[in-house]
Order: structure tokens, then C-alpha cells, then sequence
């Protein structure tokens, strides 16, 4: 559905429609959108969860996302029918990196297979042989395939911007402009890393990888909150706090005691060499060029990586207010959620704004996020799919995937 008309408040008495909704000393918006999830628990809770709090479009980046058990094509299918609630939803296939694709028959097979089940994303989650790697930018990028990835590490800077989005800030600290990482042993791998993050701090050596960047025209998807989230769950302290947090009551049991518990929690693991302290240093490096590089007129996106203690709906809001203080204001980390994410998509001027002829998928807030980035929390309506859901109903969402576990 589009929007077929914006019409002065005196003149609403005049539209003949068949449900009113009073917005009076509210803000309408755009709605937002995840473009970094996995849906790998109850799919419909998780829908019910990023609706609730205002995401009306989400990227879901692996095609095995719930260890086989989820067909996210079909959960695409059904959104688009109305025969399930849920985002917009988006789908990358399986992962492309190490030993697959390993030949170049391999590397058009895989692409024939993203394009016979209309997969909306080619997602590059290792390092590839250069040859290989190669043969999947030139094809995907002839195919008209939308490709998306980590960086690669055992290249210089420039191999990973020519994909069409980069994903996680975090990728920064392990890929120089230079120097590519040895990646086989993990103490020669920290020691680059290490020595990289220092690099990225000297600010002419940061400010050559911000060009070399906005001169690519990539995308970037920070996903800042899943990677200092990472020092919180390094943490004695901070896990054990997390038991209070009573926005973990909408996880399921099983994925909350398996992220709270120091015996199953992979990041206090003995051994585990990330500490909170070294991640809240990297991620003053992160905002440093999560601010440049906006400055600098690369577009960014809004994603969060949705697993672990994340709430799906909720992280979203904590990405926005991570590119706030980063130093975007609250109206251009809006635009990371709406306005970049359809241009990205190739729907400029089609979605992501409210306009005549955009397509109808806003949200109702109870206070101005422009004065407040913490207001965008504050959603009392969505519209999205044909489907209008009230203050009463996103409660009742809540509530149902609360008990849904």
C-alpha cells in the first residue's frame, strides 16, 4: 500500500476511510528498520517483539538461522501474504567464506541458487581465496545482487569496499589499508588486531581509511550495540547485573540462562582474550569513525545482530542512541533507520519517508525523538503490511511473545 495523500487537519472531515486514528500530540515517522538480525528462536515472537517497538523492516543475515529448523523464506512469504504479522523481512542465503564457495563453478552455483529463490542478500561471512573472491564480487555484481559482508582480513582495505555494504564497525579494527592480517594462528592475529586499533587512533592514518571508504560508495552497518555488548558479557559484574534486567523476561528461558550462566556464556569462556576494558577502548575508536565517516558522506545503517542478551525491537533503539553519541544528532541517526536503508535498497523517495507515493509504513510516537533520541521508544501505533496496530495491540504483542516462550 502507498500513501495516497497528506491533507491539512481541517480538512480530514473530508476523506472517506474506514478506520480514524487520532494522533493528535503525537509524531509520526518513517518506520524503522534492523538491517543486521537472526531470527533463530520462536520466529513469530521475535516478529511480535521488533514490531512492538516500532521496526518495520528486518534483515535477517543467515539462511540457517536457527540451525535449520526456520524457513525464512517461507516466513518472508507468509509476512507478504498477512497470513503472519511481522516486519518487512529480509533474507541472506548461506554464508560465503572459507572453503565455500571453493571453485568457480561452485561460486556460480551458489549465485544461481540465491537467484532462483529470489534471496535478498549475498552475505560474505569469511575470508576467500582472492580468486575466488574475485569471481563472486564481478558475478554478483553482473547479476544484480545485493552483497553484503565482513571484511577481509587477509586483504587490504580496498578488496572489502567493494562490496555494496560493509558489515559491523568492528570489522575496522581487523583490516588495514596495507597490511593484511595473518589469520591462521590467534596470537598473530590479536597482535595485528591490536596493533591496528592503536593505528586506527592516530588521526591522519584514520582519516586516509575514511576516503578510502566515501570514495568506494559502500554502505556501513555499525551494529555498535552487539560489540560493546560484548565487553558487558566478558564481565563478572555486568552478567551477574543482567539477572535484575527485566527486559530479559521476553527471551525465552532456555537463551536467557545460556547467555547468563559464566558456564555456557562463550565470552567467559577461561582463555577468552577480550576484556571489557580493552572493548570499551575499541569502541571509542568505533564512534571516532562511526562519526567520520558520517561527516565524510558514507551512508550508514542501523542493524544490531539481534542474538545474546539483545532484545529484538529494543536493541534497535539502543543502536540509535550509540550513533547519538557517536556524535549524530538525533535526525540523522533517524535517517540511518529509514531514509540510507531504502536508498540501499534501491527504494529512494519510495519507502523510508512519509511523502505521497512512499510506501505506507510509519510509526506513531508518544514524544519528539528530535528533541530526545530515547524517545523513539516511546511508539504507541505502527502501520505496516495493510495491517494497523494500536497502543493496545503492541501491548498485547508484548505480552504474547512473552508467553510464547
Amino acid at each position: 500500500e502507498k500513501i495516497v495523500a497528506i491533507v491539512d487537519q481541517s480538512s480530514g472531515h473530508r476523506i472517506n476511510a474506514s478506520q480514524r486514528i487520532d494522533g493528535e500530540h503525537r509524531y509520526l515517522m518513517p518506520g524503522l528498520a534492523d538491517m543486521h538480525v537472526h531470527v533463530r528462536w520462536n520466529p513469530q515472537a521475535m516478529f511480535n517483539l521488533f514490531l512492538a517497538h516500532g521496526v518495520t523492516t528486518a534483515a535477517n543475515m543467515w539462511l540457517l538461522d536457527g540451525d535449520g529448523a526456520i524457513d525464512h523464506l517461507q516466513l518472508r512469504d507468509q509476512i507478504v501474504s498477512g497470513e503472519i504479522a511481522g516486519p518487512r523481512y529480509l533474507v541472506s542465503g548461506v554464508f560465503l567464506g572459507g572453503d565455500f564457495p571453493a571453485t568457480l563453478e561452485e561460486v556460480e552455483s551458489a549465485l544461481d541458487e540465491h537467484q532462483k529463490k529470489r534471496i535478498d542478500f549475498v552475505k560474505i561471512h569469511d575470508d576467500l581465496d582472492s580468486e575466488i573472491y574475485n569471481a563472486v564480487i564481478a558475478s554478483a555484481k553482473k547479476r544484480g545482487l545485493n552483497l553484503r559482508g565482513h571484511a577481509q582480513r587477509n586483504k587490504p582495505l580496498k578488496d572489502s569496499l567493494s562490496l555494496k555494504s560493509l558489515e559491523h564497525m568492528e570489522e575496522f579494527l581487523y583490516v588495514s589499508r596495507d597490511a593484511p592480517f595473518a589469520t591462521n594462528n590467534r596470537d598473530d592475529f590479536l597482535s595485528a588486531y591490536r596493533a591496528n586499533a592503536e593505528r586506527l587512533l592516530d588521526a591522519k592514518y584514520r582519516s586516509q581509511v575514511v576516503n578510502d571508504v566515501a570514495a568506494s560508495g559502500i554502505y556501513v552497518d555499525p551494529t555498535l550495540i552487539v560489540y560493546k555488548m560484548v565487553g558487558e558479557w566478558a564481565s563478572d559484574e555486568q552478567l551477574a547485573a543482567m539477572r535484575n534486567n527485566p527486559e530479559l523476561q521476553y527471551l525465552p528461558a532456555d537463551v536467557r540462562e545460556h547467555w547468563l550462566n559464566p558456564a555456557t556464556n562463550p565470552y567467559q569462556e577461561e582463555g577468552f582474550p577480550i576484556t571489557k576494558t580493552e572493548v570499551d577502548h575499541n569502541l571509542i575508536i568505533l564512534l571516532l569513525l562511526t562519526k567520520e565517516l558520517h561527516d565524510a558522506g558514507v551512508p550508514l545503517m542501523t542493524g544490531t545482530d539481534t542474538f545474546g542478551t539483545l532484545i529484538p525491537g529494543l536493541s534497535l533503539h539502543q543502536e540509535l542512541q550509540l550513533l547519538v553519541d557517536a556524535g549524530l544528532t538525533p535526525f540523522e541517526a533517524l535517517k540511518c533507520s529509514t531514509v540510507n536503508v531504502a536508498a540501499y535498497l534501491g527504494e529512494k523517495d519510495k519507502a523510508g519517508v512519509i511523502q505521497v507515493g512512499a510506501r505506507a509504513d510509519f510509526i506513531l510516537l508518544d514524544k519528539n525523538p528530535l528533541l530526545d533520541i530515547r524517545n523513539s521508544q516511546t511508539v504507541s501505533g505502527v502501520y505496516t503490511n495493510r495491517r494497523w496496530f494500536s497502543r493496545a495491540h503492541l501491548q498485547e504483542l508484548l505480552k504474547s511473545a512473552q508467553e510464547q516462550h
